[in-house]
């Protein structure tokens, strides 16, 4: 605990106020939320005259959050009272650290964001807003979370930064090493923050989000809106910003101009230092006070008046430079690798929603472009040893455009030298600067185009060169890195092979009416092996369900003989005789439920859909397959849960999927020697949004290389079988609305799991 800390008398020693039950004695004002953290003005109930400022968790504290706080903490000394909310006190909690800031009163200024601030407003809050970046700076820290909440307005009109959390030491910049995760806030992270260039974040970062700030104040809304992660990345690497006078006309140029050097994609190309941009903004200030215009400023990078302070080499500067990784919170856990990860589930997501294969190519070639951070993509298809353009994508303010097209490549449409280099080599090709490589200097296309990042990648299957794929970025230098071409070449050989699939898909449509007829013929073949695969399964069952049948007729014929001897006696027993008969009756009943469950699985036609419980279906399957399963002693178990949720399916058809796993499992055990033969079979809502069921077994397992192929039409590991009741369950599965999957099972063995919407 800080000895700083100016609080009521009595909160050091622990009693007083803030003793026993101290926070009960507190007035909690909520002033704003910001992820996981929790910001409030406090004051004592007794005296609200008096009160701070306190962060907290939203819920329970975690161990990266309390790092969060305490990294904060230990700033105090650095965070001056005048341009910072310098921390007071680190407070233990039930839920996790309090950390006490001082409180200057007024409010954080992110409501501003919903309405463009009046231009005098504007320069007065900048002004304060770089000073405050100004000093964090000269006391050798980098914020790495500059945004409009953590900039505060206090009620003496002072603006001050607050939200530390994230922050390391900056000083030297040119040794910051990358950390593996990317910390801050997305909507106002610079390029190289976000580890999207071959750039190391340094102050200069703080400017780019400083920048997002004072554009969002200006224009009442931010340059870009994106929907995640991967999409925001992008737009701050490709996407230029619109010019702030689309929203208002009463700005002055030149301090358009200030806003928009300030986000520029390459660093260099920003202000070098938060004092370079103070000075400009007084001297803007000044001018509008006096002119009610800022008729002109100054603003050439090379001759940046403040540049020398960048390079001080002062023994500040010369302090060990290190991320507080283990005192930060991590906004991206992965860093890049998780955004790589983010793009190939978009793909993924893609390949199993979409039908259509021409929004299918739009939909790849777009992921493939946001992930590259590109602002224009060429597909190429390599036919008979010559590149025909098959798509082109295009970035714009509206958003990305692909358009599919049929083209021999000419000069204006791509670098022809850098095509045929990689066509040549079959090796990939990556420039982070075109305009200062000698090489292809001579090109035409780069004469016109101002290209500065470059990526061209072949596309190889089984060593064929069958496409190229062509990116390029003219806002900033060394957007594509070797270590994500892999991600990238497999999101565009998706595209390249769903362009291949389409041509053939245009040939077969010249052939409709014999496609028509196959494909009938196909659908009535599927059906009627659908059928043979049910009446097969149900074959197999047929001495199971004799046996289950079996012993409740000889169990009614023993209860019916011995109530016989009860009444004839020469003293009818009526008692014993009634019992009995209560057990006949108790017997048919459960005779008469193997029966219909039997009949429900063995009926053809048409299935209704209706909402229906899942885990009523596992339970008659179940009792169908029991006696089948003891035979070949095997435990089955189940753990279904109690959730009130339903599907809308067919009951048939999902006790015909039952019923293959089950039986599948069984044979699988029955093959081999295991000592322990165990069958599980668990269901469980996730979110209350899907149903899982999964049915596991402990035998010899699938091998590998069959892994993705046991879900094919006859394919089948078996001596007898036809190959394709698993086939026919992925069918039922996905005409749910469900997805069916095979994996290793935990202890051996292999498990199949499916998954269905639930209702409510």
């Amino acid at each position: 605990m800080s000895s700083a800390f100016n609080g009521p008398a009595g909160m050091m020693s622990g009693v007083g106020p803030f003793g026993p039950g101290w926070q009960s004695q507190l007035v909690w004002t909520l002033l704003l939320t910001d992820g996981e953290l929790s910001h409030y003005r406090v004051s004592l109930a007794a005296d609200r005259a008096q009160h701070w400022r306190i962060v907290r968790a939203v819920d329970r504290a975690t161990d990266h959050v309390a790092r969060r706080l305490a990294h904060e903490f230990g700033l105090a000394d650095k965070l001056l009272p005048g341009w910072a909310l310098q921390p007071l006190a680190l407070l233990a909690s039930e839920d996790g650290p309090l950390l006490v800031l001082n409180d200057p009163g007024g409010q954080p200024l992110h409501e501003l964001g919903d309405h463009p601030v009046s231009i005098e407003r504007f320069l007065h809050l900048a002004t304060g807003a770089a000073r405050a970046l100004f000093e964090t700076h000269a006391q050798g820290l980098l914020h790495r979370d500059v945004k409009p909440c953590n900039l505060v307005e206090g009620a003496d009109g002072v603006v001050r930064l607050s939200g530390f959390g994230l922050s390391v030491d900056a000083w030297p910049a040119e040794t910051l090493p990358v950390s593996d995760s990317i910390c801050g806030t997305l909507a106002y992270m610079s390029p190289e923050q976000a580890r999207r260039v071959e750039r190391r974040a340094d102050q200069r970062s703080d400017l780019y989000a400083l920048g997002m700030t004072f554009y969002e104040w200006l224009a009442g809304r931010l340059p870009f809106e994106a929907l995640d992660a991967v999409e925001w990345v992008y737009c701050h690497v490709a996407r230029q910003p619109p010019a702030l006078k689309q929203f208002r006309g009463d700005i002055p140029q030149p301090l358009a101009q200030l806003v928009m050097k300030l986000i520029a994609k390459n660093p260099d190309d920003r202000y070098q230092n938060a004092g370079s941009l103070l000075a400009d903004l007084r001297s803007c200030k000044c001018q509008w006070h006096r002119f009610k215009d800022i008729p002109d400023l100054a603003l050439d990078a090379a001759k940046d008046p403040g540049a020398a302070l960048w390079h001080d080499g002062t023994a500040q500067a010369r302090r060990q430079a290190a991320v507080l990784a283990s005192r930060t919170s991590v906004v991206i856990p992965g860093g890049q690798d998780t955004l790589d990860l983010a793009s190939v589930m978009k793909a993924a997501q893609a390949l199993s929603e979409e039908t259509g294969q021409e929004r299918l190519i739009e939909m790849l070639m777009s992921t493939t472009i946001m992930h590259a951070g590109a602002q224009r993509a060429v597909l190429l298809l390599v036919k008979n040893d010559a590149p025909i353009i098959c798509a082109t994508g295009q970035g714009f303010d509206a958003g990305l455009q692909v358009q599919l097209t049929q083209l021999a490549p000419g000069k204006h449409h791509l670098p022809l030298s850098i095509l045929y280099r990689v066509m040549r080599t079959h090796q990939r090709l990556v420039i982070d600067d075109v305009s200062a490589d000698d090489y292809f200097g001579d090109d035409q296309y780069l004469e016109e185009h101002p290209v500065l990042s470059a990526l061209c990648l072949p596309l190889l299957k089984q060593g064929q060169l069958i496409g190229v794929l062509y990116l390029e970025n003219n806002l900033a230098a060394g957007v594509f890195t070797v270590g994500r071409t892999g991600v990238l070449e497999l999101l565009a050989g998706q595209a390249a092979i769903s362009l291949e699939t389409t041509r053939l898909h245009h040939q077969l449509k010249e052939e409709s009416a014999r496609r028509q007829d196959i494909e009938t013929a196909l659908h009535n073949a599927r059906a009627k092996l659908a059928q043979m695969s049910q009446v097969t399964v149900m074959g197999e069952l047929a001495a199971s369900i004799a046996h289950e049948i079996n012993q409740p007729l000889a169990s009614m014929v023993s209860n019916a003989a011995a109530s016989l001897r009860w009444l004839n006696r020469a003293t009818p027993q009526i008692g014993e005789a009634m019992s009995g008969l209560r057990d006949i009756v108790q017997e048919g009943r459960r005779a008469g439920e193997i029966v219909n469950a039997l009949q429900l699985l063995a009926r053809q036609g048409t299935h209704q859909r209706r909402r229906l419980q899942i885990n009523d279906v596992i339970r008659h399957v179940v009792t169908l397959t029991l006696a089948e399963v003891e035979q070949q002693r095997v435990l089955m178990t189940t753990h279904l849960t109690s959730s009130p949720s339903q599907v809308m399916g067919s009951g048939v058809q999902l006790q015909q999927v039952v019923l293959n796993l089950i039986l599948n499992a069984v044979d699988a055990m029955s093959a081999g020697d295991q000592v322990l033969r165990r069958l599980s079979i668990a269901s469980e809502v996730v979110g209350s949004d899907y149903w899982v069921v999964s049915v596991e077994d402990t035998g010899p397992g699938i091998d590998q290389n069959d892994l993705d192929k046991v879900f094919n039409a006859f394919f089948t590991t078996k001596d007898k079988g036809m190959g394709m009741g698993l086939a026919i369950c992925r069918s039922i599965i996905h005409a749910h609305g469900g997805q069916l999957y095979v994996m290793p099972a935990r202890y051996g063995g292999t498990t199949f799991v499916f998954t269905l919407p639930a209702v409510h």
